[in-house]
């Protein structure tokens, strides 16, 4: 059997323990339940902006760093995603670095045939809080300053002069190439960083060995990993497709479409994605353990 065989066995075998324990433990969802409350609670209040009394709180910085006519409908939907985002990358950081630490202690119970109690989960993470927040942190600001430094890159590129780049105009570049490079980046920087948190959760790893020993893991078990993170990020691609379009879908439809996106896209990301991706990481992670 050769080495790409045994890597797609591997995920499969990984697969079919995590959706065993995923039927079998609904405790496992709280933290991530929890994460999801906390963007759509996010979520309405942002789309609530314009509107008293929230308007008097989030009226003035949106006046100041995008301009009045972002709170007058329907230009405040323009500008909806863009603000999501960045509360989402906040929200990431300090609350879903400790609910992932939740997560990965309920799955070693799981795993270990414990009773999960969701207090002890908590303990345990928030005492290695402050190593779960520097690895959410990198991976976050890992992914928007090279996104950011990519477009940064292409759009002046072709702002001075430059027509075509690989026989490519701008539309394409920063079209579909772009969302695709974002897409494959974000599946890599999150394979390099998937086993940092277990890493600190399982062996009591600190900031700096838990990033090494998750790099280490990464290149050992490659395609499994890459696979692991990919495979559910897969079910993302149509929320990619709409939220590339929002301003064809806002003329075609209606503004509001933009809430209910993204709305969709806590669903898929938080409630889909990240469960199933935190699971089969860890297993494969306590596995390797396991052989030593």
């Amino acid at each position: 059997m050769n080495q790409q065989e045994t890597s797609v066995s591997l995920v499969k075998r990984v697969y079919n323990n995590a959706f065993q324990f995923l039927r079998t433990n609904s405790a496992y969802f709280k933290p991530f339940l929890t994460l999801a409350i906390l963007e759509f609670l996010v979520l309405i209040l942002l789309y609530s902006a314009p509107r008293e009394p929230l308007r008097a709180l989030l009226g003035p910085p949106i006046k100041t760093f995008w301009g009045e006519k972002f709170l007058h409908y329907p230009l405040n939907f323009i500008l909806l995603p863009k603000l999501v985002s960045r509360s989402f990358m906040v929200l990431s950081i300090v609350f879903g670095s400790l609910l992932s630490g939740m997560a990965v202690s309920i799955i070693l119970d799981i795993y270990n045939k414990k009773r999960v109690q969701i207090f002890n989960a908590f303990k345990v993470a928030i005492k290695r809080y402050l190593s779960l927040f520097g690895i959410l942190l990198i991976i976050n600001l890992g992914y928007y300053f090279i996104g950011k430094f990519i477009s940064v890159t292409l759009i002046k590129y072709f702002y001075t002069g430059h027509s075509k780049l690989l026989f490519m105009g701008p539309k394409i570049w920063l079209g579909i190439i772009f969302i695709a490079v974002n897409f494959f980046m974000a599946i890599l920087i999150q394979a390099i960083f998937v086993y940092s948190i277990p890493a600190i959760i399982i062996d009591n790893k600190g900031f700096h060995k838990s990033i090494g020993k998750s790099i280490v893991l990464f290149f050992k078990f490659f395609i499994p990993t890459v696979l692991l993170v990919l495979l559910p990020m897969l079910l993302y691609i149509p929320i990619i497709v709409l939220s590339s379009n929002y301003i064809f879908l806002m003329d075609k439809l209606f503004p509001e479409i933009v809430f209910y996106v993204e709305a969709l896209s806590i669903i898929f990301s938080v409630l889909i994605i990240d469960p199933v991706v935190t699971m089969s990481t860890t297993l494969l992670y306590l596995k390797n353990k396991e052989k030593g």
